[in-house]
């Protein structure tokens, strides 16, 4: 008897911890991206609405209305963004984002 309740006590275990995820209050919050203070010192920072994504190029139209194409690619922190979206993006001398967060309107 001990056997079957150690068992059903792993099932039951199991069961609980691998649903865990699953009851996770912002399945979104280990997907978003944070800049380093090297970044938020040292980087340029873009705010404005995202206007399209091409590949790895990204346009955002700031606030005064220009727009700026950056270059995104595997190397660069990244939230889940779609166009229309408010976004910030640290970008570098080059045009390169090393950190892109969507922001709340």
């Amino acid at each position: 008897m001990k056997k079957y309740a150690l068992g059903l006590f792993a099932v039951l275990l199991g069961v609980s911890l691998n649903s865990a995820p699953l009851l996770a209050a912002d399945p979104m919050k280990d997907k978003e991206a944070s800049p380093t203070i090297k970044e938020r010192l040292t980087k340029d920072a873009v705010t404005g609405t995202l206007l399209s994504q091409d590949g790895e190029y990204y346009v955002i139209k700031d606030d005064d209305g220009k727009q700026h194409r950056v270059h995104v690619d595997k190397s660069t922190k990244l939230d889940k963004v779609v166009t229309g979206d408010l976004v910030k993006a640290y970008v570098t001398d080059q045009g390169h984002v090393t950190t892109l967060q969507r922001k709340e309107r």
